[in-house]
């Protein structure tokens, strides 16, 4: 009985096509306004030019891993936008 229903299950799979879903596109309107930045988006603003005048040697990777660091250390009273 195994065998059989193997056979068939194989059989009908490879005869089958999945069902194609209808596509939604998404329009974004041009004149909708911009999300405001995060918090943490007007942080990296301010101190992205202290730390790479402190530090002009660091690449892009090391400044993002030191304002992380910045703002995992910064109180969350500071924290708000």
């Amino acid at each position: 009985m195994a065998k059989v229903d193997k056979a068939r299950y194989e059989r009908e799979t490879k005869t089958s096509t999945p069902p194609k879903g209808e596509t939604k596109e998404k329009f974004k309107d041009p004149n909708a306004p911009k999300r405001p930045p995060s918090a943490f988006f007007l942080f990296c603003s301010e101190y992205r030019p202290k730390i790479k005048g402190e530090h002009p040697g660091l690449s892009i990777g090391d400044v993002a891993k030191k304002l992380g660091e910045m703002w995992k250390n910064t109180a969350a009273d500071n924290k708000q936008p």
